[in-house]
């Protein structure tokens, strides 16, 4: 079947934070503000999340190595009352899941094969991000056991990690 012959890897890796602010007013310049202070703390940001907006108010989500996430939070508290927004938050030691392969974004089979097994194996998917390559799910440790089984039963490819 051509859905399993396109997935390359699944890759699972340990060590991530999300990072949240929510209730920021839905304004310019507030996203450069939030990772301007992240960036000059020396912080690499890797999966960047932000709704559409409503009522004028949205979230900003982003993931760091759970090593910077007290730095991270630190730095969101000190931003919130700058920024408006109404909370910061983190949820930490996170795993990465990843179904990796050429052109996967191409075919919706690969996103739905994905969102099917994991919801199968009852794993809540906390973030979700995609590239040209690969479909990347933020999950918590409880789960990534139950997450590598079912991506591997589904794509029936070696699990990295």
């Amino acid at each position: 079947m051509e859905i399993r012959q396109r997935v390359r890897e699944i890759t699972v890796e340990s060590g991530w934070a999300l990072m949240k602010l929510e209730g920021v007013p839905d304004k310019p310049g507030i996203a450069a503000q939030v990772f301007g202070a992240v960036a000059k703390a020396g912080i690499s940001v890797e999966l960047i999340l932000q709704n559409a907006g409503v009522n004028k108010v949205t979230d900003i989500s982003f993931t760091v190595r759970q090593a910077d996430a007290a730095a991270t939070r630190r730095i969101l508290e000190s931003l919130k009352a700058a920024v408006g927004a109404r909370k910061a938050d983190s949820l930490e030691r996170l795993y990465k899941v990843q179904v990796v392969g050429t052109g996967i974004l191409n075919d919706p089979a690969y996103v739905g094969q994905m969102f099917k097994a994991l919801g199968e194996a009852k794993v809540n998917i906390l973030a979700i991000g995609t590239s040209e390559v690969r479909i990347t799910c933020l999950v918590r440790e409880a789960d990534q056991s139950r997450a590598k089984s079912a991506l591997n039963d589904a794509f029936q490819v070696g699990v990295a990690g």
